[in-house]
């Protein structure tokens, strides 16, 4: 949301002084040299202010002409109506003026017809001789016109940073600004280059044991840097609580006021940087009235919708929210709404004449959701291109803080549209609430809430092992958040789909018992627990008398790493070779054991098949049945069974599936042959996709039973473009359900 809006303002009586360089030349007859100049400041008066940031107290000019310094004049003087008069040799060139300036020019030597305007322009100062005292502050003239009287604005040559706190209960204990240089630039037209080494500075302002509150006050006065990134951080301490704000100056311009403004309330403070022109940005609070601030009697609130003693920060409850601020500002001012916040409108109302200048703004904000955060909507006004004031809309968070993977919608509800489990949120209750959960009468507890204590739970999505009823199906639940003594329920919603895979535990780890196929994030293109078609019976007895086209069908497709679509066995009449291969693959050793695998599941890692082995080049043989000690010292038992098979009306030739048990369950190991190149099959060697290791995965090497030369398991080298078999393992997950 960026959007500017035009106000039209009857005059506010405001009297602003100029900020800039300008020039106001008029025409007037020949002086016989004499150069009439008018500073037009107003207040800019020979010491008749009181405001040392706005007087001439000493004035000098320099005049130079063809890159030379021709003429120099000290200690002229300024009458009440701030004009001077100066009797020039020529009126040609350009003629400076340095007011407050002694500090400067005491430590060189200004010549006539020796100084350059290069080294006059390159002069440079510290803060403390810039603004130590009476302000320094410069302008120019052009005089090739050959006019003889005309005004200057002189500017000034430092920027200043100013505090801004007006909450009651904040305090400000200590402010650093990093990376500053105290040196710079007397003139804004000098080159950068001379200030390339200068050192850098931390500054910092302790308030010790009279913390800042309830004010604006100057803190620095500095020259001109063009260097952005400043690093600003404040200590505060609010209702007995500290608290580190932190943001970032930008490049610090001359004449210009940038205000720390700390807003916010309770344990939720901010900080911003507005940037005004020197006069807009006084440091008092006077004159400030009408420069951007919400008028209370004006507006139209809803039921908790508070506005701070300033009256530039609007506290929004999270309920549902409709109201109308009327905003007090500058004539000709305009209104600026920018930034969002989730079910969030402002829009102007219909503007309003009368005796104060005001615009309306219309605000509508919904039911905040557990897990909102607060957000904040700047209503920024400007006038002349330059930020005169802000007022800033907080929308105050749901109280039950919210973290994790659920998001509530507007109605309360968070519907995954997949499967999910694991740890789904964390609640952070207020004082005084509890949460249960509930269920649907024919609805399995999928759900569970841990009491982590200091009103902290845990919200847990569970899984069923083999669950018939894991098709597809949506499951809901609801979160129930209550008073303890069960009174002002909150209702939020929470669905999935419930998908599972058939899956047999090994060890305690719960192995899928058939290889992917399809698009590996697709649960129907995989063998799904009511089509398992070995739910009550041995894999491998089924695998052993199948059909050519069931056997097929179990040994699933193969994959290259960062595909997630199955590369199908297809031949050309003579040789076999998976339809879709590609050169080009990213590794299943270093790509997230999760995104080639369903949700929920993932691939193994190298400890995972390590179980099923005796080493990492482990010889099964032939035996059927065998038995061995794994590298953990645990007894399995084995079977190696051979079959040959035709495929697609083609002889695919001897194909060998492995069976291990281990304390009674079984779990069968098959595949295709990789392909490892454009064209080529290795019809019995089983790469199996493997985690943790960029160059290295688990393999079945297997050979004929004709061929004799056994059947290996183990981990070797293999490069990503070959293909692989997926078998996944479920990801493990705290709470299993009945």
């Amino acid at each position: 949301m960026n959007m500017k809006y035009i106000l039209t303002l009857a005059s506010a009586g405001l009297f602003l002084l100029s900020g800039c360089l300008q020039e106001d030349f008029q025409q007037s007859p020949d002086s016989g040299g004499i150069l009439t100049v008018n500073f037009s400041r107003t207040g800019m008066t020979n010491e008749t202010d009181t405001n040392t940031d706005e007087q001439i107290h000493t004035l000098n000019a320099y005049r130079f002409e063809n890159g030379i310094l021709k003429e120099s004049f000290k200690s002229l003087q300024v009458n009440d109506e701030g004009m001077c008069k100066l009797d020039l040799e020529q009126i040609k060139g350009n003629i400076y003026f340095l007011a407050n300036g002694e500090s400067v020019i005491s430590k060189v030597n200004l010549t006539d017809d020796v100084t350059t305007l290069d080294e006059f322009l390159n002069l440079t100062a510290t803060s403390e001789e810039m603004a130590s005292g009476y302000m320094l502050m410069n302008g120019m003239a052009d005089l090739s016109s050959g006019n003889t009287s005309f005004s200057v604005a002189l500017k000034r040559a430092v920027a200043r940073i100013d505090l801004e706190s007006s909450f009651q209960d904040a305090e400000v204990n200590r402010i650093v600004i990093k990376e500053v240089a105290l040196t710079g630039l007397v003139h804004e037209a000098g080159n950068q280059s001379v200030l390339a080494n200068l050192e850098k500075n931390e500054l910092t302002k302790d308030f010790g044991e009279h913390p800042f509150k309830n004010g604006k006050e100057s803190l620095y006065y500095l020259p001109e840097q063009t260097s952005h990134g400043h690093e600003v951080e404040i200590m505060m301490t609010a209702n007995g609580g500290w608290h580190r704000l932190r943001t970032t100056l930008p490049a610090l311009k001359r004449n210009t006021v940038y205000t720390l403004r700390v807003y916010g309330n309770g344990a939720n403070l901010n900080v911003e940087v507005l940037t005004d022109n020197w006069e807009s940005g006084d440091s008092s609070a006077s004159g400030l009235t009408l420069k951007g601030l919400v008028d209370k009697e004006n507006s139209q609130l809803s039921e908790g919708v508070t506005i701070n003693e300033r009256g530039d920060t609007v506290f929004i409850p999270c309920w549902e929210s409709n109201f109308q601020l009327t905003l007090a500002a500058e004539t000709g001012a305009e209104v600026s709404i920018f930034g969002e916040a989730e079910g969030v409108t402002v829009t102007p109302a219909t503007r309003s004449r009368g005796l104060s200048p005001v615009a309306q703004i219309n605000v509508a904000s919904r039911q905040k959701m557990p897990g909102s955060k607060h957000e904040y909507v700047y209503l920024d006004v400007h006038k002349d291109q330059v930020q005169t004031g802000r007022v800033v809309l907080v929308f105050t968070p749901n109280p039950i803080e919210l973290s994790g993977l659920i998001q509530f919608d507007e109605n309360g509800e968070c519907d995954f549209n997949r499967y999910v489990d694991g740890e789904l949120a964390r609640l952070i209750l207020p004082e005084g609430k509890t949460a249960t959960l509930r269920f649907g009468e024919e609805e399995a507890q999928w759900m569970k809430l841990t009491d982590e204590g200091n009103n902290t739970y845990r919200l847990l999505g569970g899984w069923k092992p083999n669950d018939p009823k894991a098709d597809g199906r949506e499951q809901a639940g609801e979160l129930i958040i209550t008073d303890k003594d069960g009174s002002y329920s909150e209702t939020y919603t929470i669905r999935r789909l419930n998908w599972g895979l058939p899956v047999v535990n090994v060890n305690g780890t719960w192995w899928c018992k058939y290889n992917l196929r399809g698009n590996v994030k697709n649960f129907n293109d995989q063998i799904l627990i009511n089509s398992d078609p070995a739910k009550d019976s041995s894999l491998a007895d089924y695998l052993t008398s199948c059909s050519d086209d069931e056997f097929l069908h179990i040994l699933g497709d193969q994959y290259q790493a960062g595909n997630p679509e199955g590369l199908q066995l297809t031949h050309d009449d003579s040789s076999f070779y998976y339809e879709g291969y590609k050169s080009q693959t990213n590794n299943f050793g270093t790509l997230s054991p999760t995104v080639m695998a369903p949700d929920g599941y993932q691939i193994p890692d190298f400890d995972d098949y390590r179980f099923f082995t005796g080493s990492t080049n482990f010889n099964l043989g032939y035996f059927n049945p065998g038995a061995f000690n794994n590298g953990l010292g645990q007894r399995l038992n084995f079977k190696v069974v051979e079959r040959n098979a035709t495929f697609q009306g083609l002889q695919y030739g001897p194909v060998t599936f492995y069976d291990f048990e281990y304390e009674g369950s079984h779990w069968t190991i098959c595949g295709l042959g990789h392909q490892w190149d454009a064209t080529s099959i290795s019809k019995m060697m089983i790469l199996l996709a493997t985690y943790g290791n960029g160059g290295s995965t688990w393999m079945i090497e297997g050979y004929s039973n004709s061929e004799g030369r056994g059947n290996w398991f183990k981990y070797t080298g293999n490069n990503a473009q070959k293909t692989r078999t997926i078998r996944c393992i479920k990801t493990p997950v705290e709470y299993i359900y009945e």
